[in-house]
Order: structure tokens, then sequence, then C-alpha cells
């Protein structure tokens, strides 16, 4: 009777120290769970640099799916008031900022291809406007009403090697001069990704960037589009630099 008690106890010490085991092995699991890099205050951070990732990602079908910008032929075309305008025409004060060289569209597109490379293209017409700013902003108002497109000085010949198309342009009447969309009928943009840059007064990107996506269906539009106010491209320069890398550049 005396062993069979002994026996028991034996047992009951050997389940004891069974059950301590386990115990102690799952206090070792948490502690090296516990000791990875905890994020306190970093953590809205660090999801908000993902966040941005994948929205970049889904907006403009980011580069991992299409040529990464080292690998890409860029074109910059931009259309300024600057380099549109009838030679030795009298400039009025309301006027002269816009149609100084380079412009503001002008200016921006030098800052673009100062920081990213890529060849730049003036979308000229062959009649130009008018350095008068009322009578430039009559002729417009009539080419938007009559969806004109007027006829440009020249193409670009080897339109077809480039995969990035930067477009900048003046907000004429709420949408892009009637020029702009001149260039984008002359040219095939299939497959195309583009970006698009504008100067505005006071009415912003109003409908240019949805009339720009509606005329060019097959391509792929940066949803980050940047606009600047007029008054603003002076100081404007660490803006397109930061809208640039936000957009993978």
């Amino acid at each position: 009777m005396k062993r069979i008690r002994i026996f028991i106890a034996m047992l009951l010490m050997i389940f004891s120290l069974c059950g301590c085991q386990q115990t102690n092995g799952n206090s070792e699991s948490d502690t090296a769970i516990s000791s990875e890099p905890h994020i306190t205050g970093n953590k809205a951070e660090n999801i908000q640099s993902v966040s941005s990732a994948e929205q970049t990602s889904q907006s403009s079908e980011s580069f991992s799916e299409q040529e990464s910008p080292a690998q890409s032929k860029i074109l910059i075309a931009y259309f300024t008031w600057a380099e549109n305008v009838e030679t030795g025409s009298d400039v009025d004060a309301t006027a002269s900022a816009s149609v100084t060289l380079p412009g503001n569209v002008g200016q921006m597109a030098m800052w673009i291809q100062d920081e990213i490379g890529g060849d730049l293209f003036s979308i000229q017409v062959k009649e130009p406007y008018s350095a008068d700013y009322n009578e430039c902003l009559d002729r417009a108002a009539d080419e938007k009403a009559e969806k004109a497109r007027p006829v440009l000085k020249n193409t670009v010949e080897n339109f077809s090697d480039y995969d990035i198309i930067f477009i900048g342009y003046p907000n004429w009447w709420y949408t892009a001069p009637m020029a702009v969309f001149s260039f984008l009928d002359e040219h095939d943009f299939s497959g195309k990704r583009v970006v698009l840059f504008c100067s505005h007064g006071t009415g912003g990107l109003a409908s240019s960037v949805k009339d720009i996506t509606a005329a060019l269906p097959d391509s792929t539009i940066e949803s980050n589009v940047i606009g600047v106010s007029r008054d603003d491209i002076s100081i404007s320069h660490d803006t397109v630099k930061s809208w640039l890398k936000a957009i993978g550049f």
C-alpha cells in the first residue's frame, strides 16, 4: 500500500513538471513576439506611406506595370501663350507676365526637364494669338465654342518613340487651349502614359483634365495633376519638384 502511494506521488510530480515546461514554453513564445520593433508614434506615418504607394499604383498603373522612368523616353510638350503671340505686338499690363518668355507653362516645362530629362516640344499655332489679353480671350472663346482645331506649325515626327508624354497648358475658358487638342488629334497616344501640368488664374484645372482624358481614351492619364496659379509661378519650383517625386520621378 505504501509503495502504491509512493508511485502515485511520483506520477503527480511528473505531471506537474510537464505542466511547468509547457507554461514556460508559451511564455518564451510571447516574449519573442513582443520583442519585435514596436511602432507607436510612427505607426500612422508608416500606414500612410503604404497607402500612398497603393494609391499611386492604382490611380496611375504605376511603373511596376510599365517601364520605369529611367527606362522610358520622355516628351514634355507644352503650350504657352508667350510662344504663340504676334511678333512685335504691343503687350498690355494685364498680359505682360504671361507673354514674357519663357511664359508660365514654359517655365514649368523647363523645371520638369531639369529634374527628369526628356525632350521639350513647344506647341505653336500657325496663326499667332494677340498679345492683348482681351483680344486673346475673345479668340480663345470663339475657338472653344466652335471646337476649333487651330493649325499647328509642326508635329513630333518620332512620337512613337516616346513612352511618357507630359502635356502642359494654361487654363483658357475652363479647359485647355484648342491648340492642345490639335496636338492630341495629330499624334497617336495609344498605350502612352500621359502626365498633365497646368498654369491657371482663378479657375484652377476646371474641366481640362476631364476633356483631355476624353480625347485620349487609349492612354493612361496620371491622376495626380499639378495646377499652379499664374501668380505663384515664380515661387513654385519646389512645388513642381515635390509633385514629380510624388508621381514616381
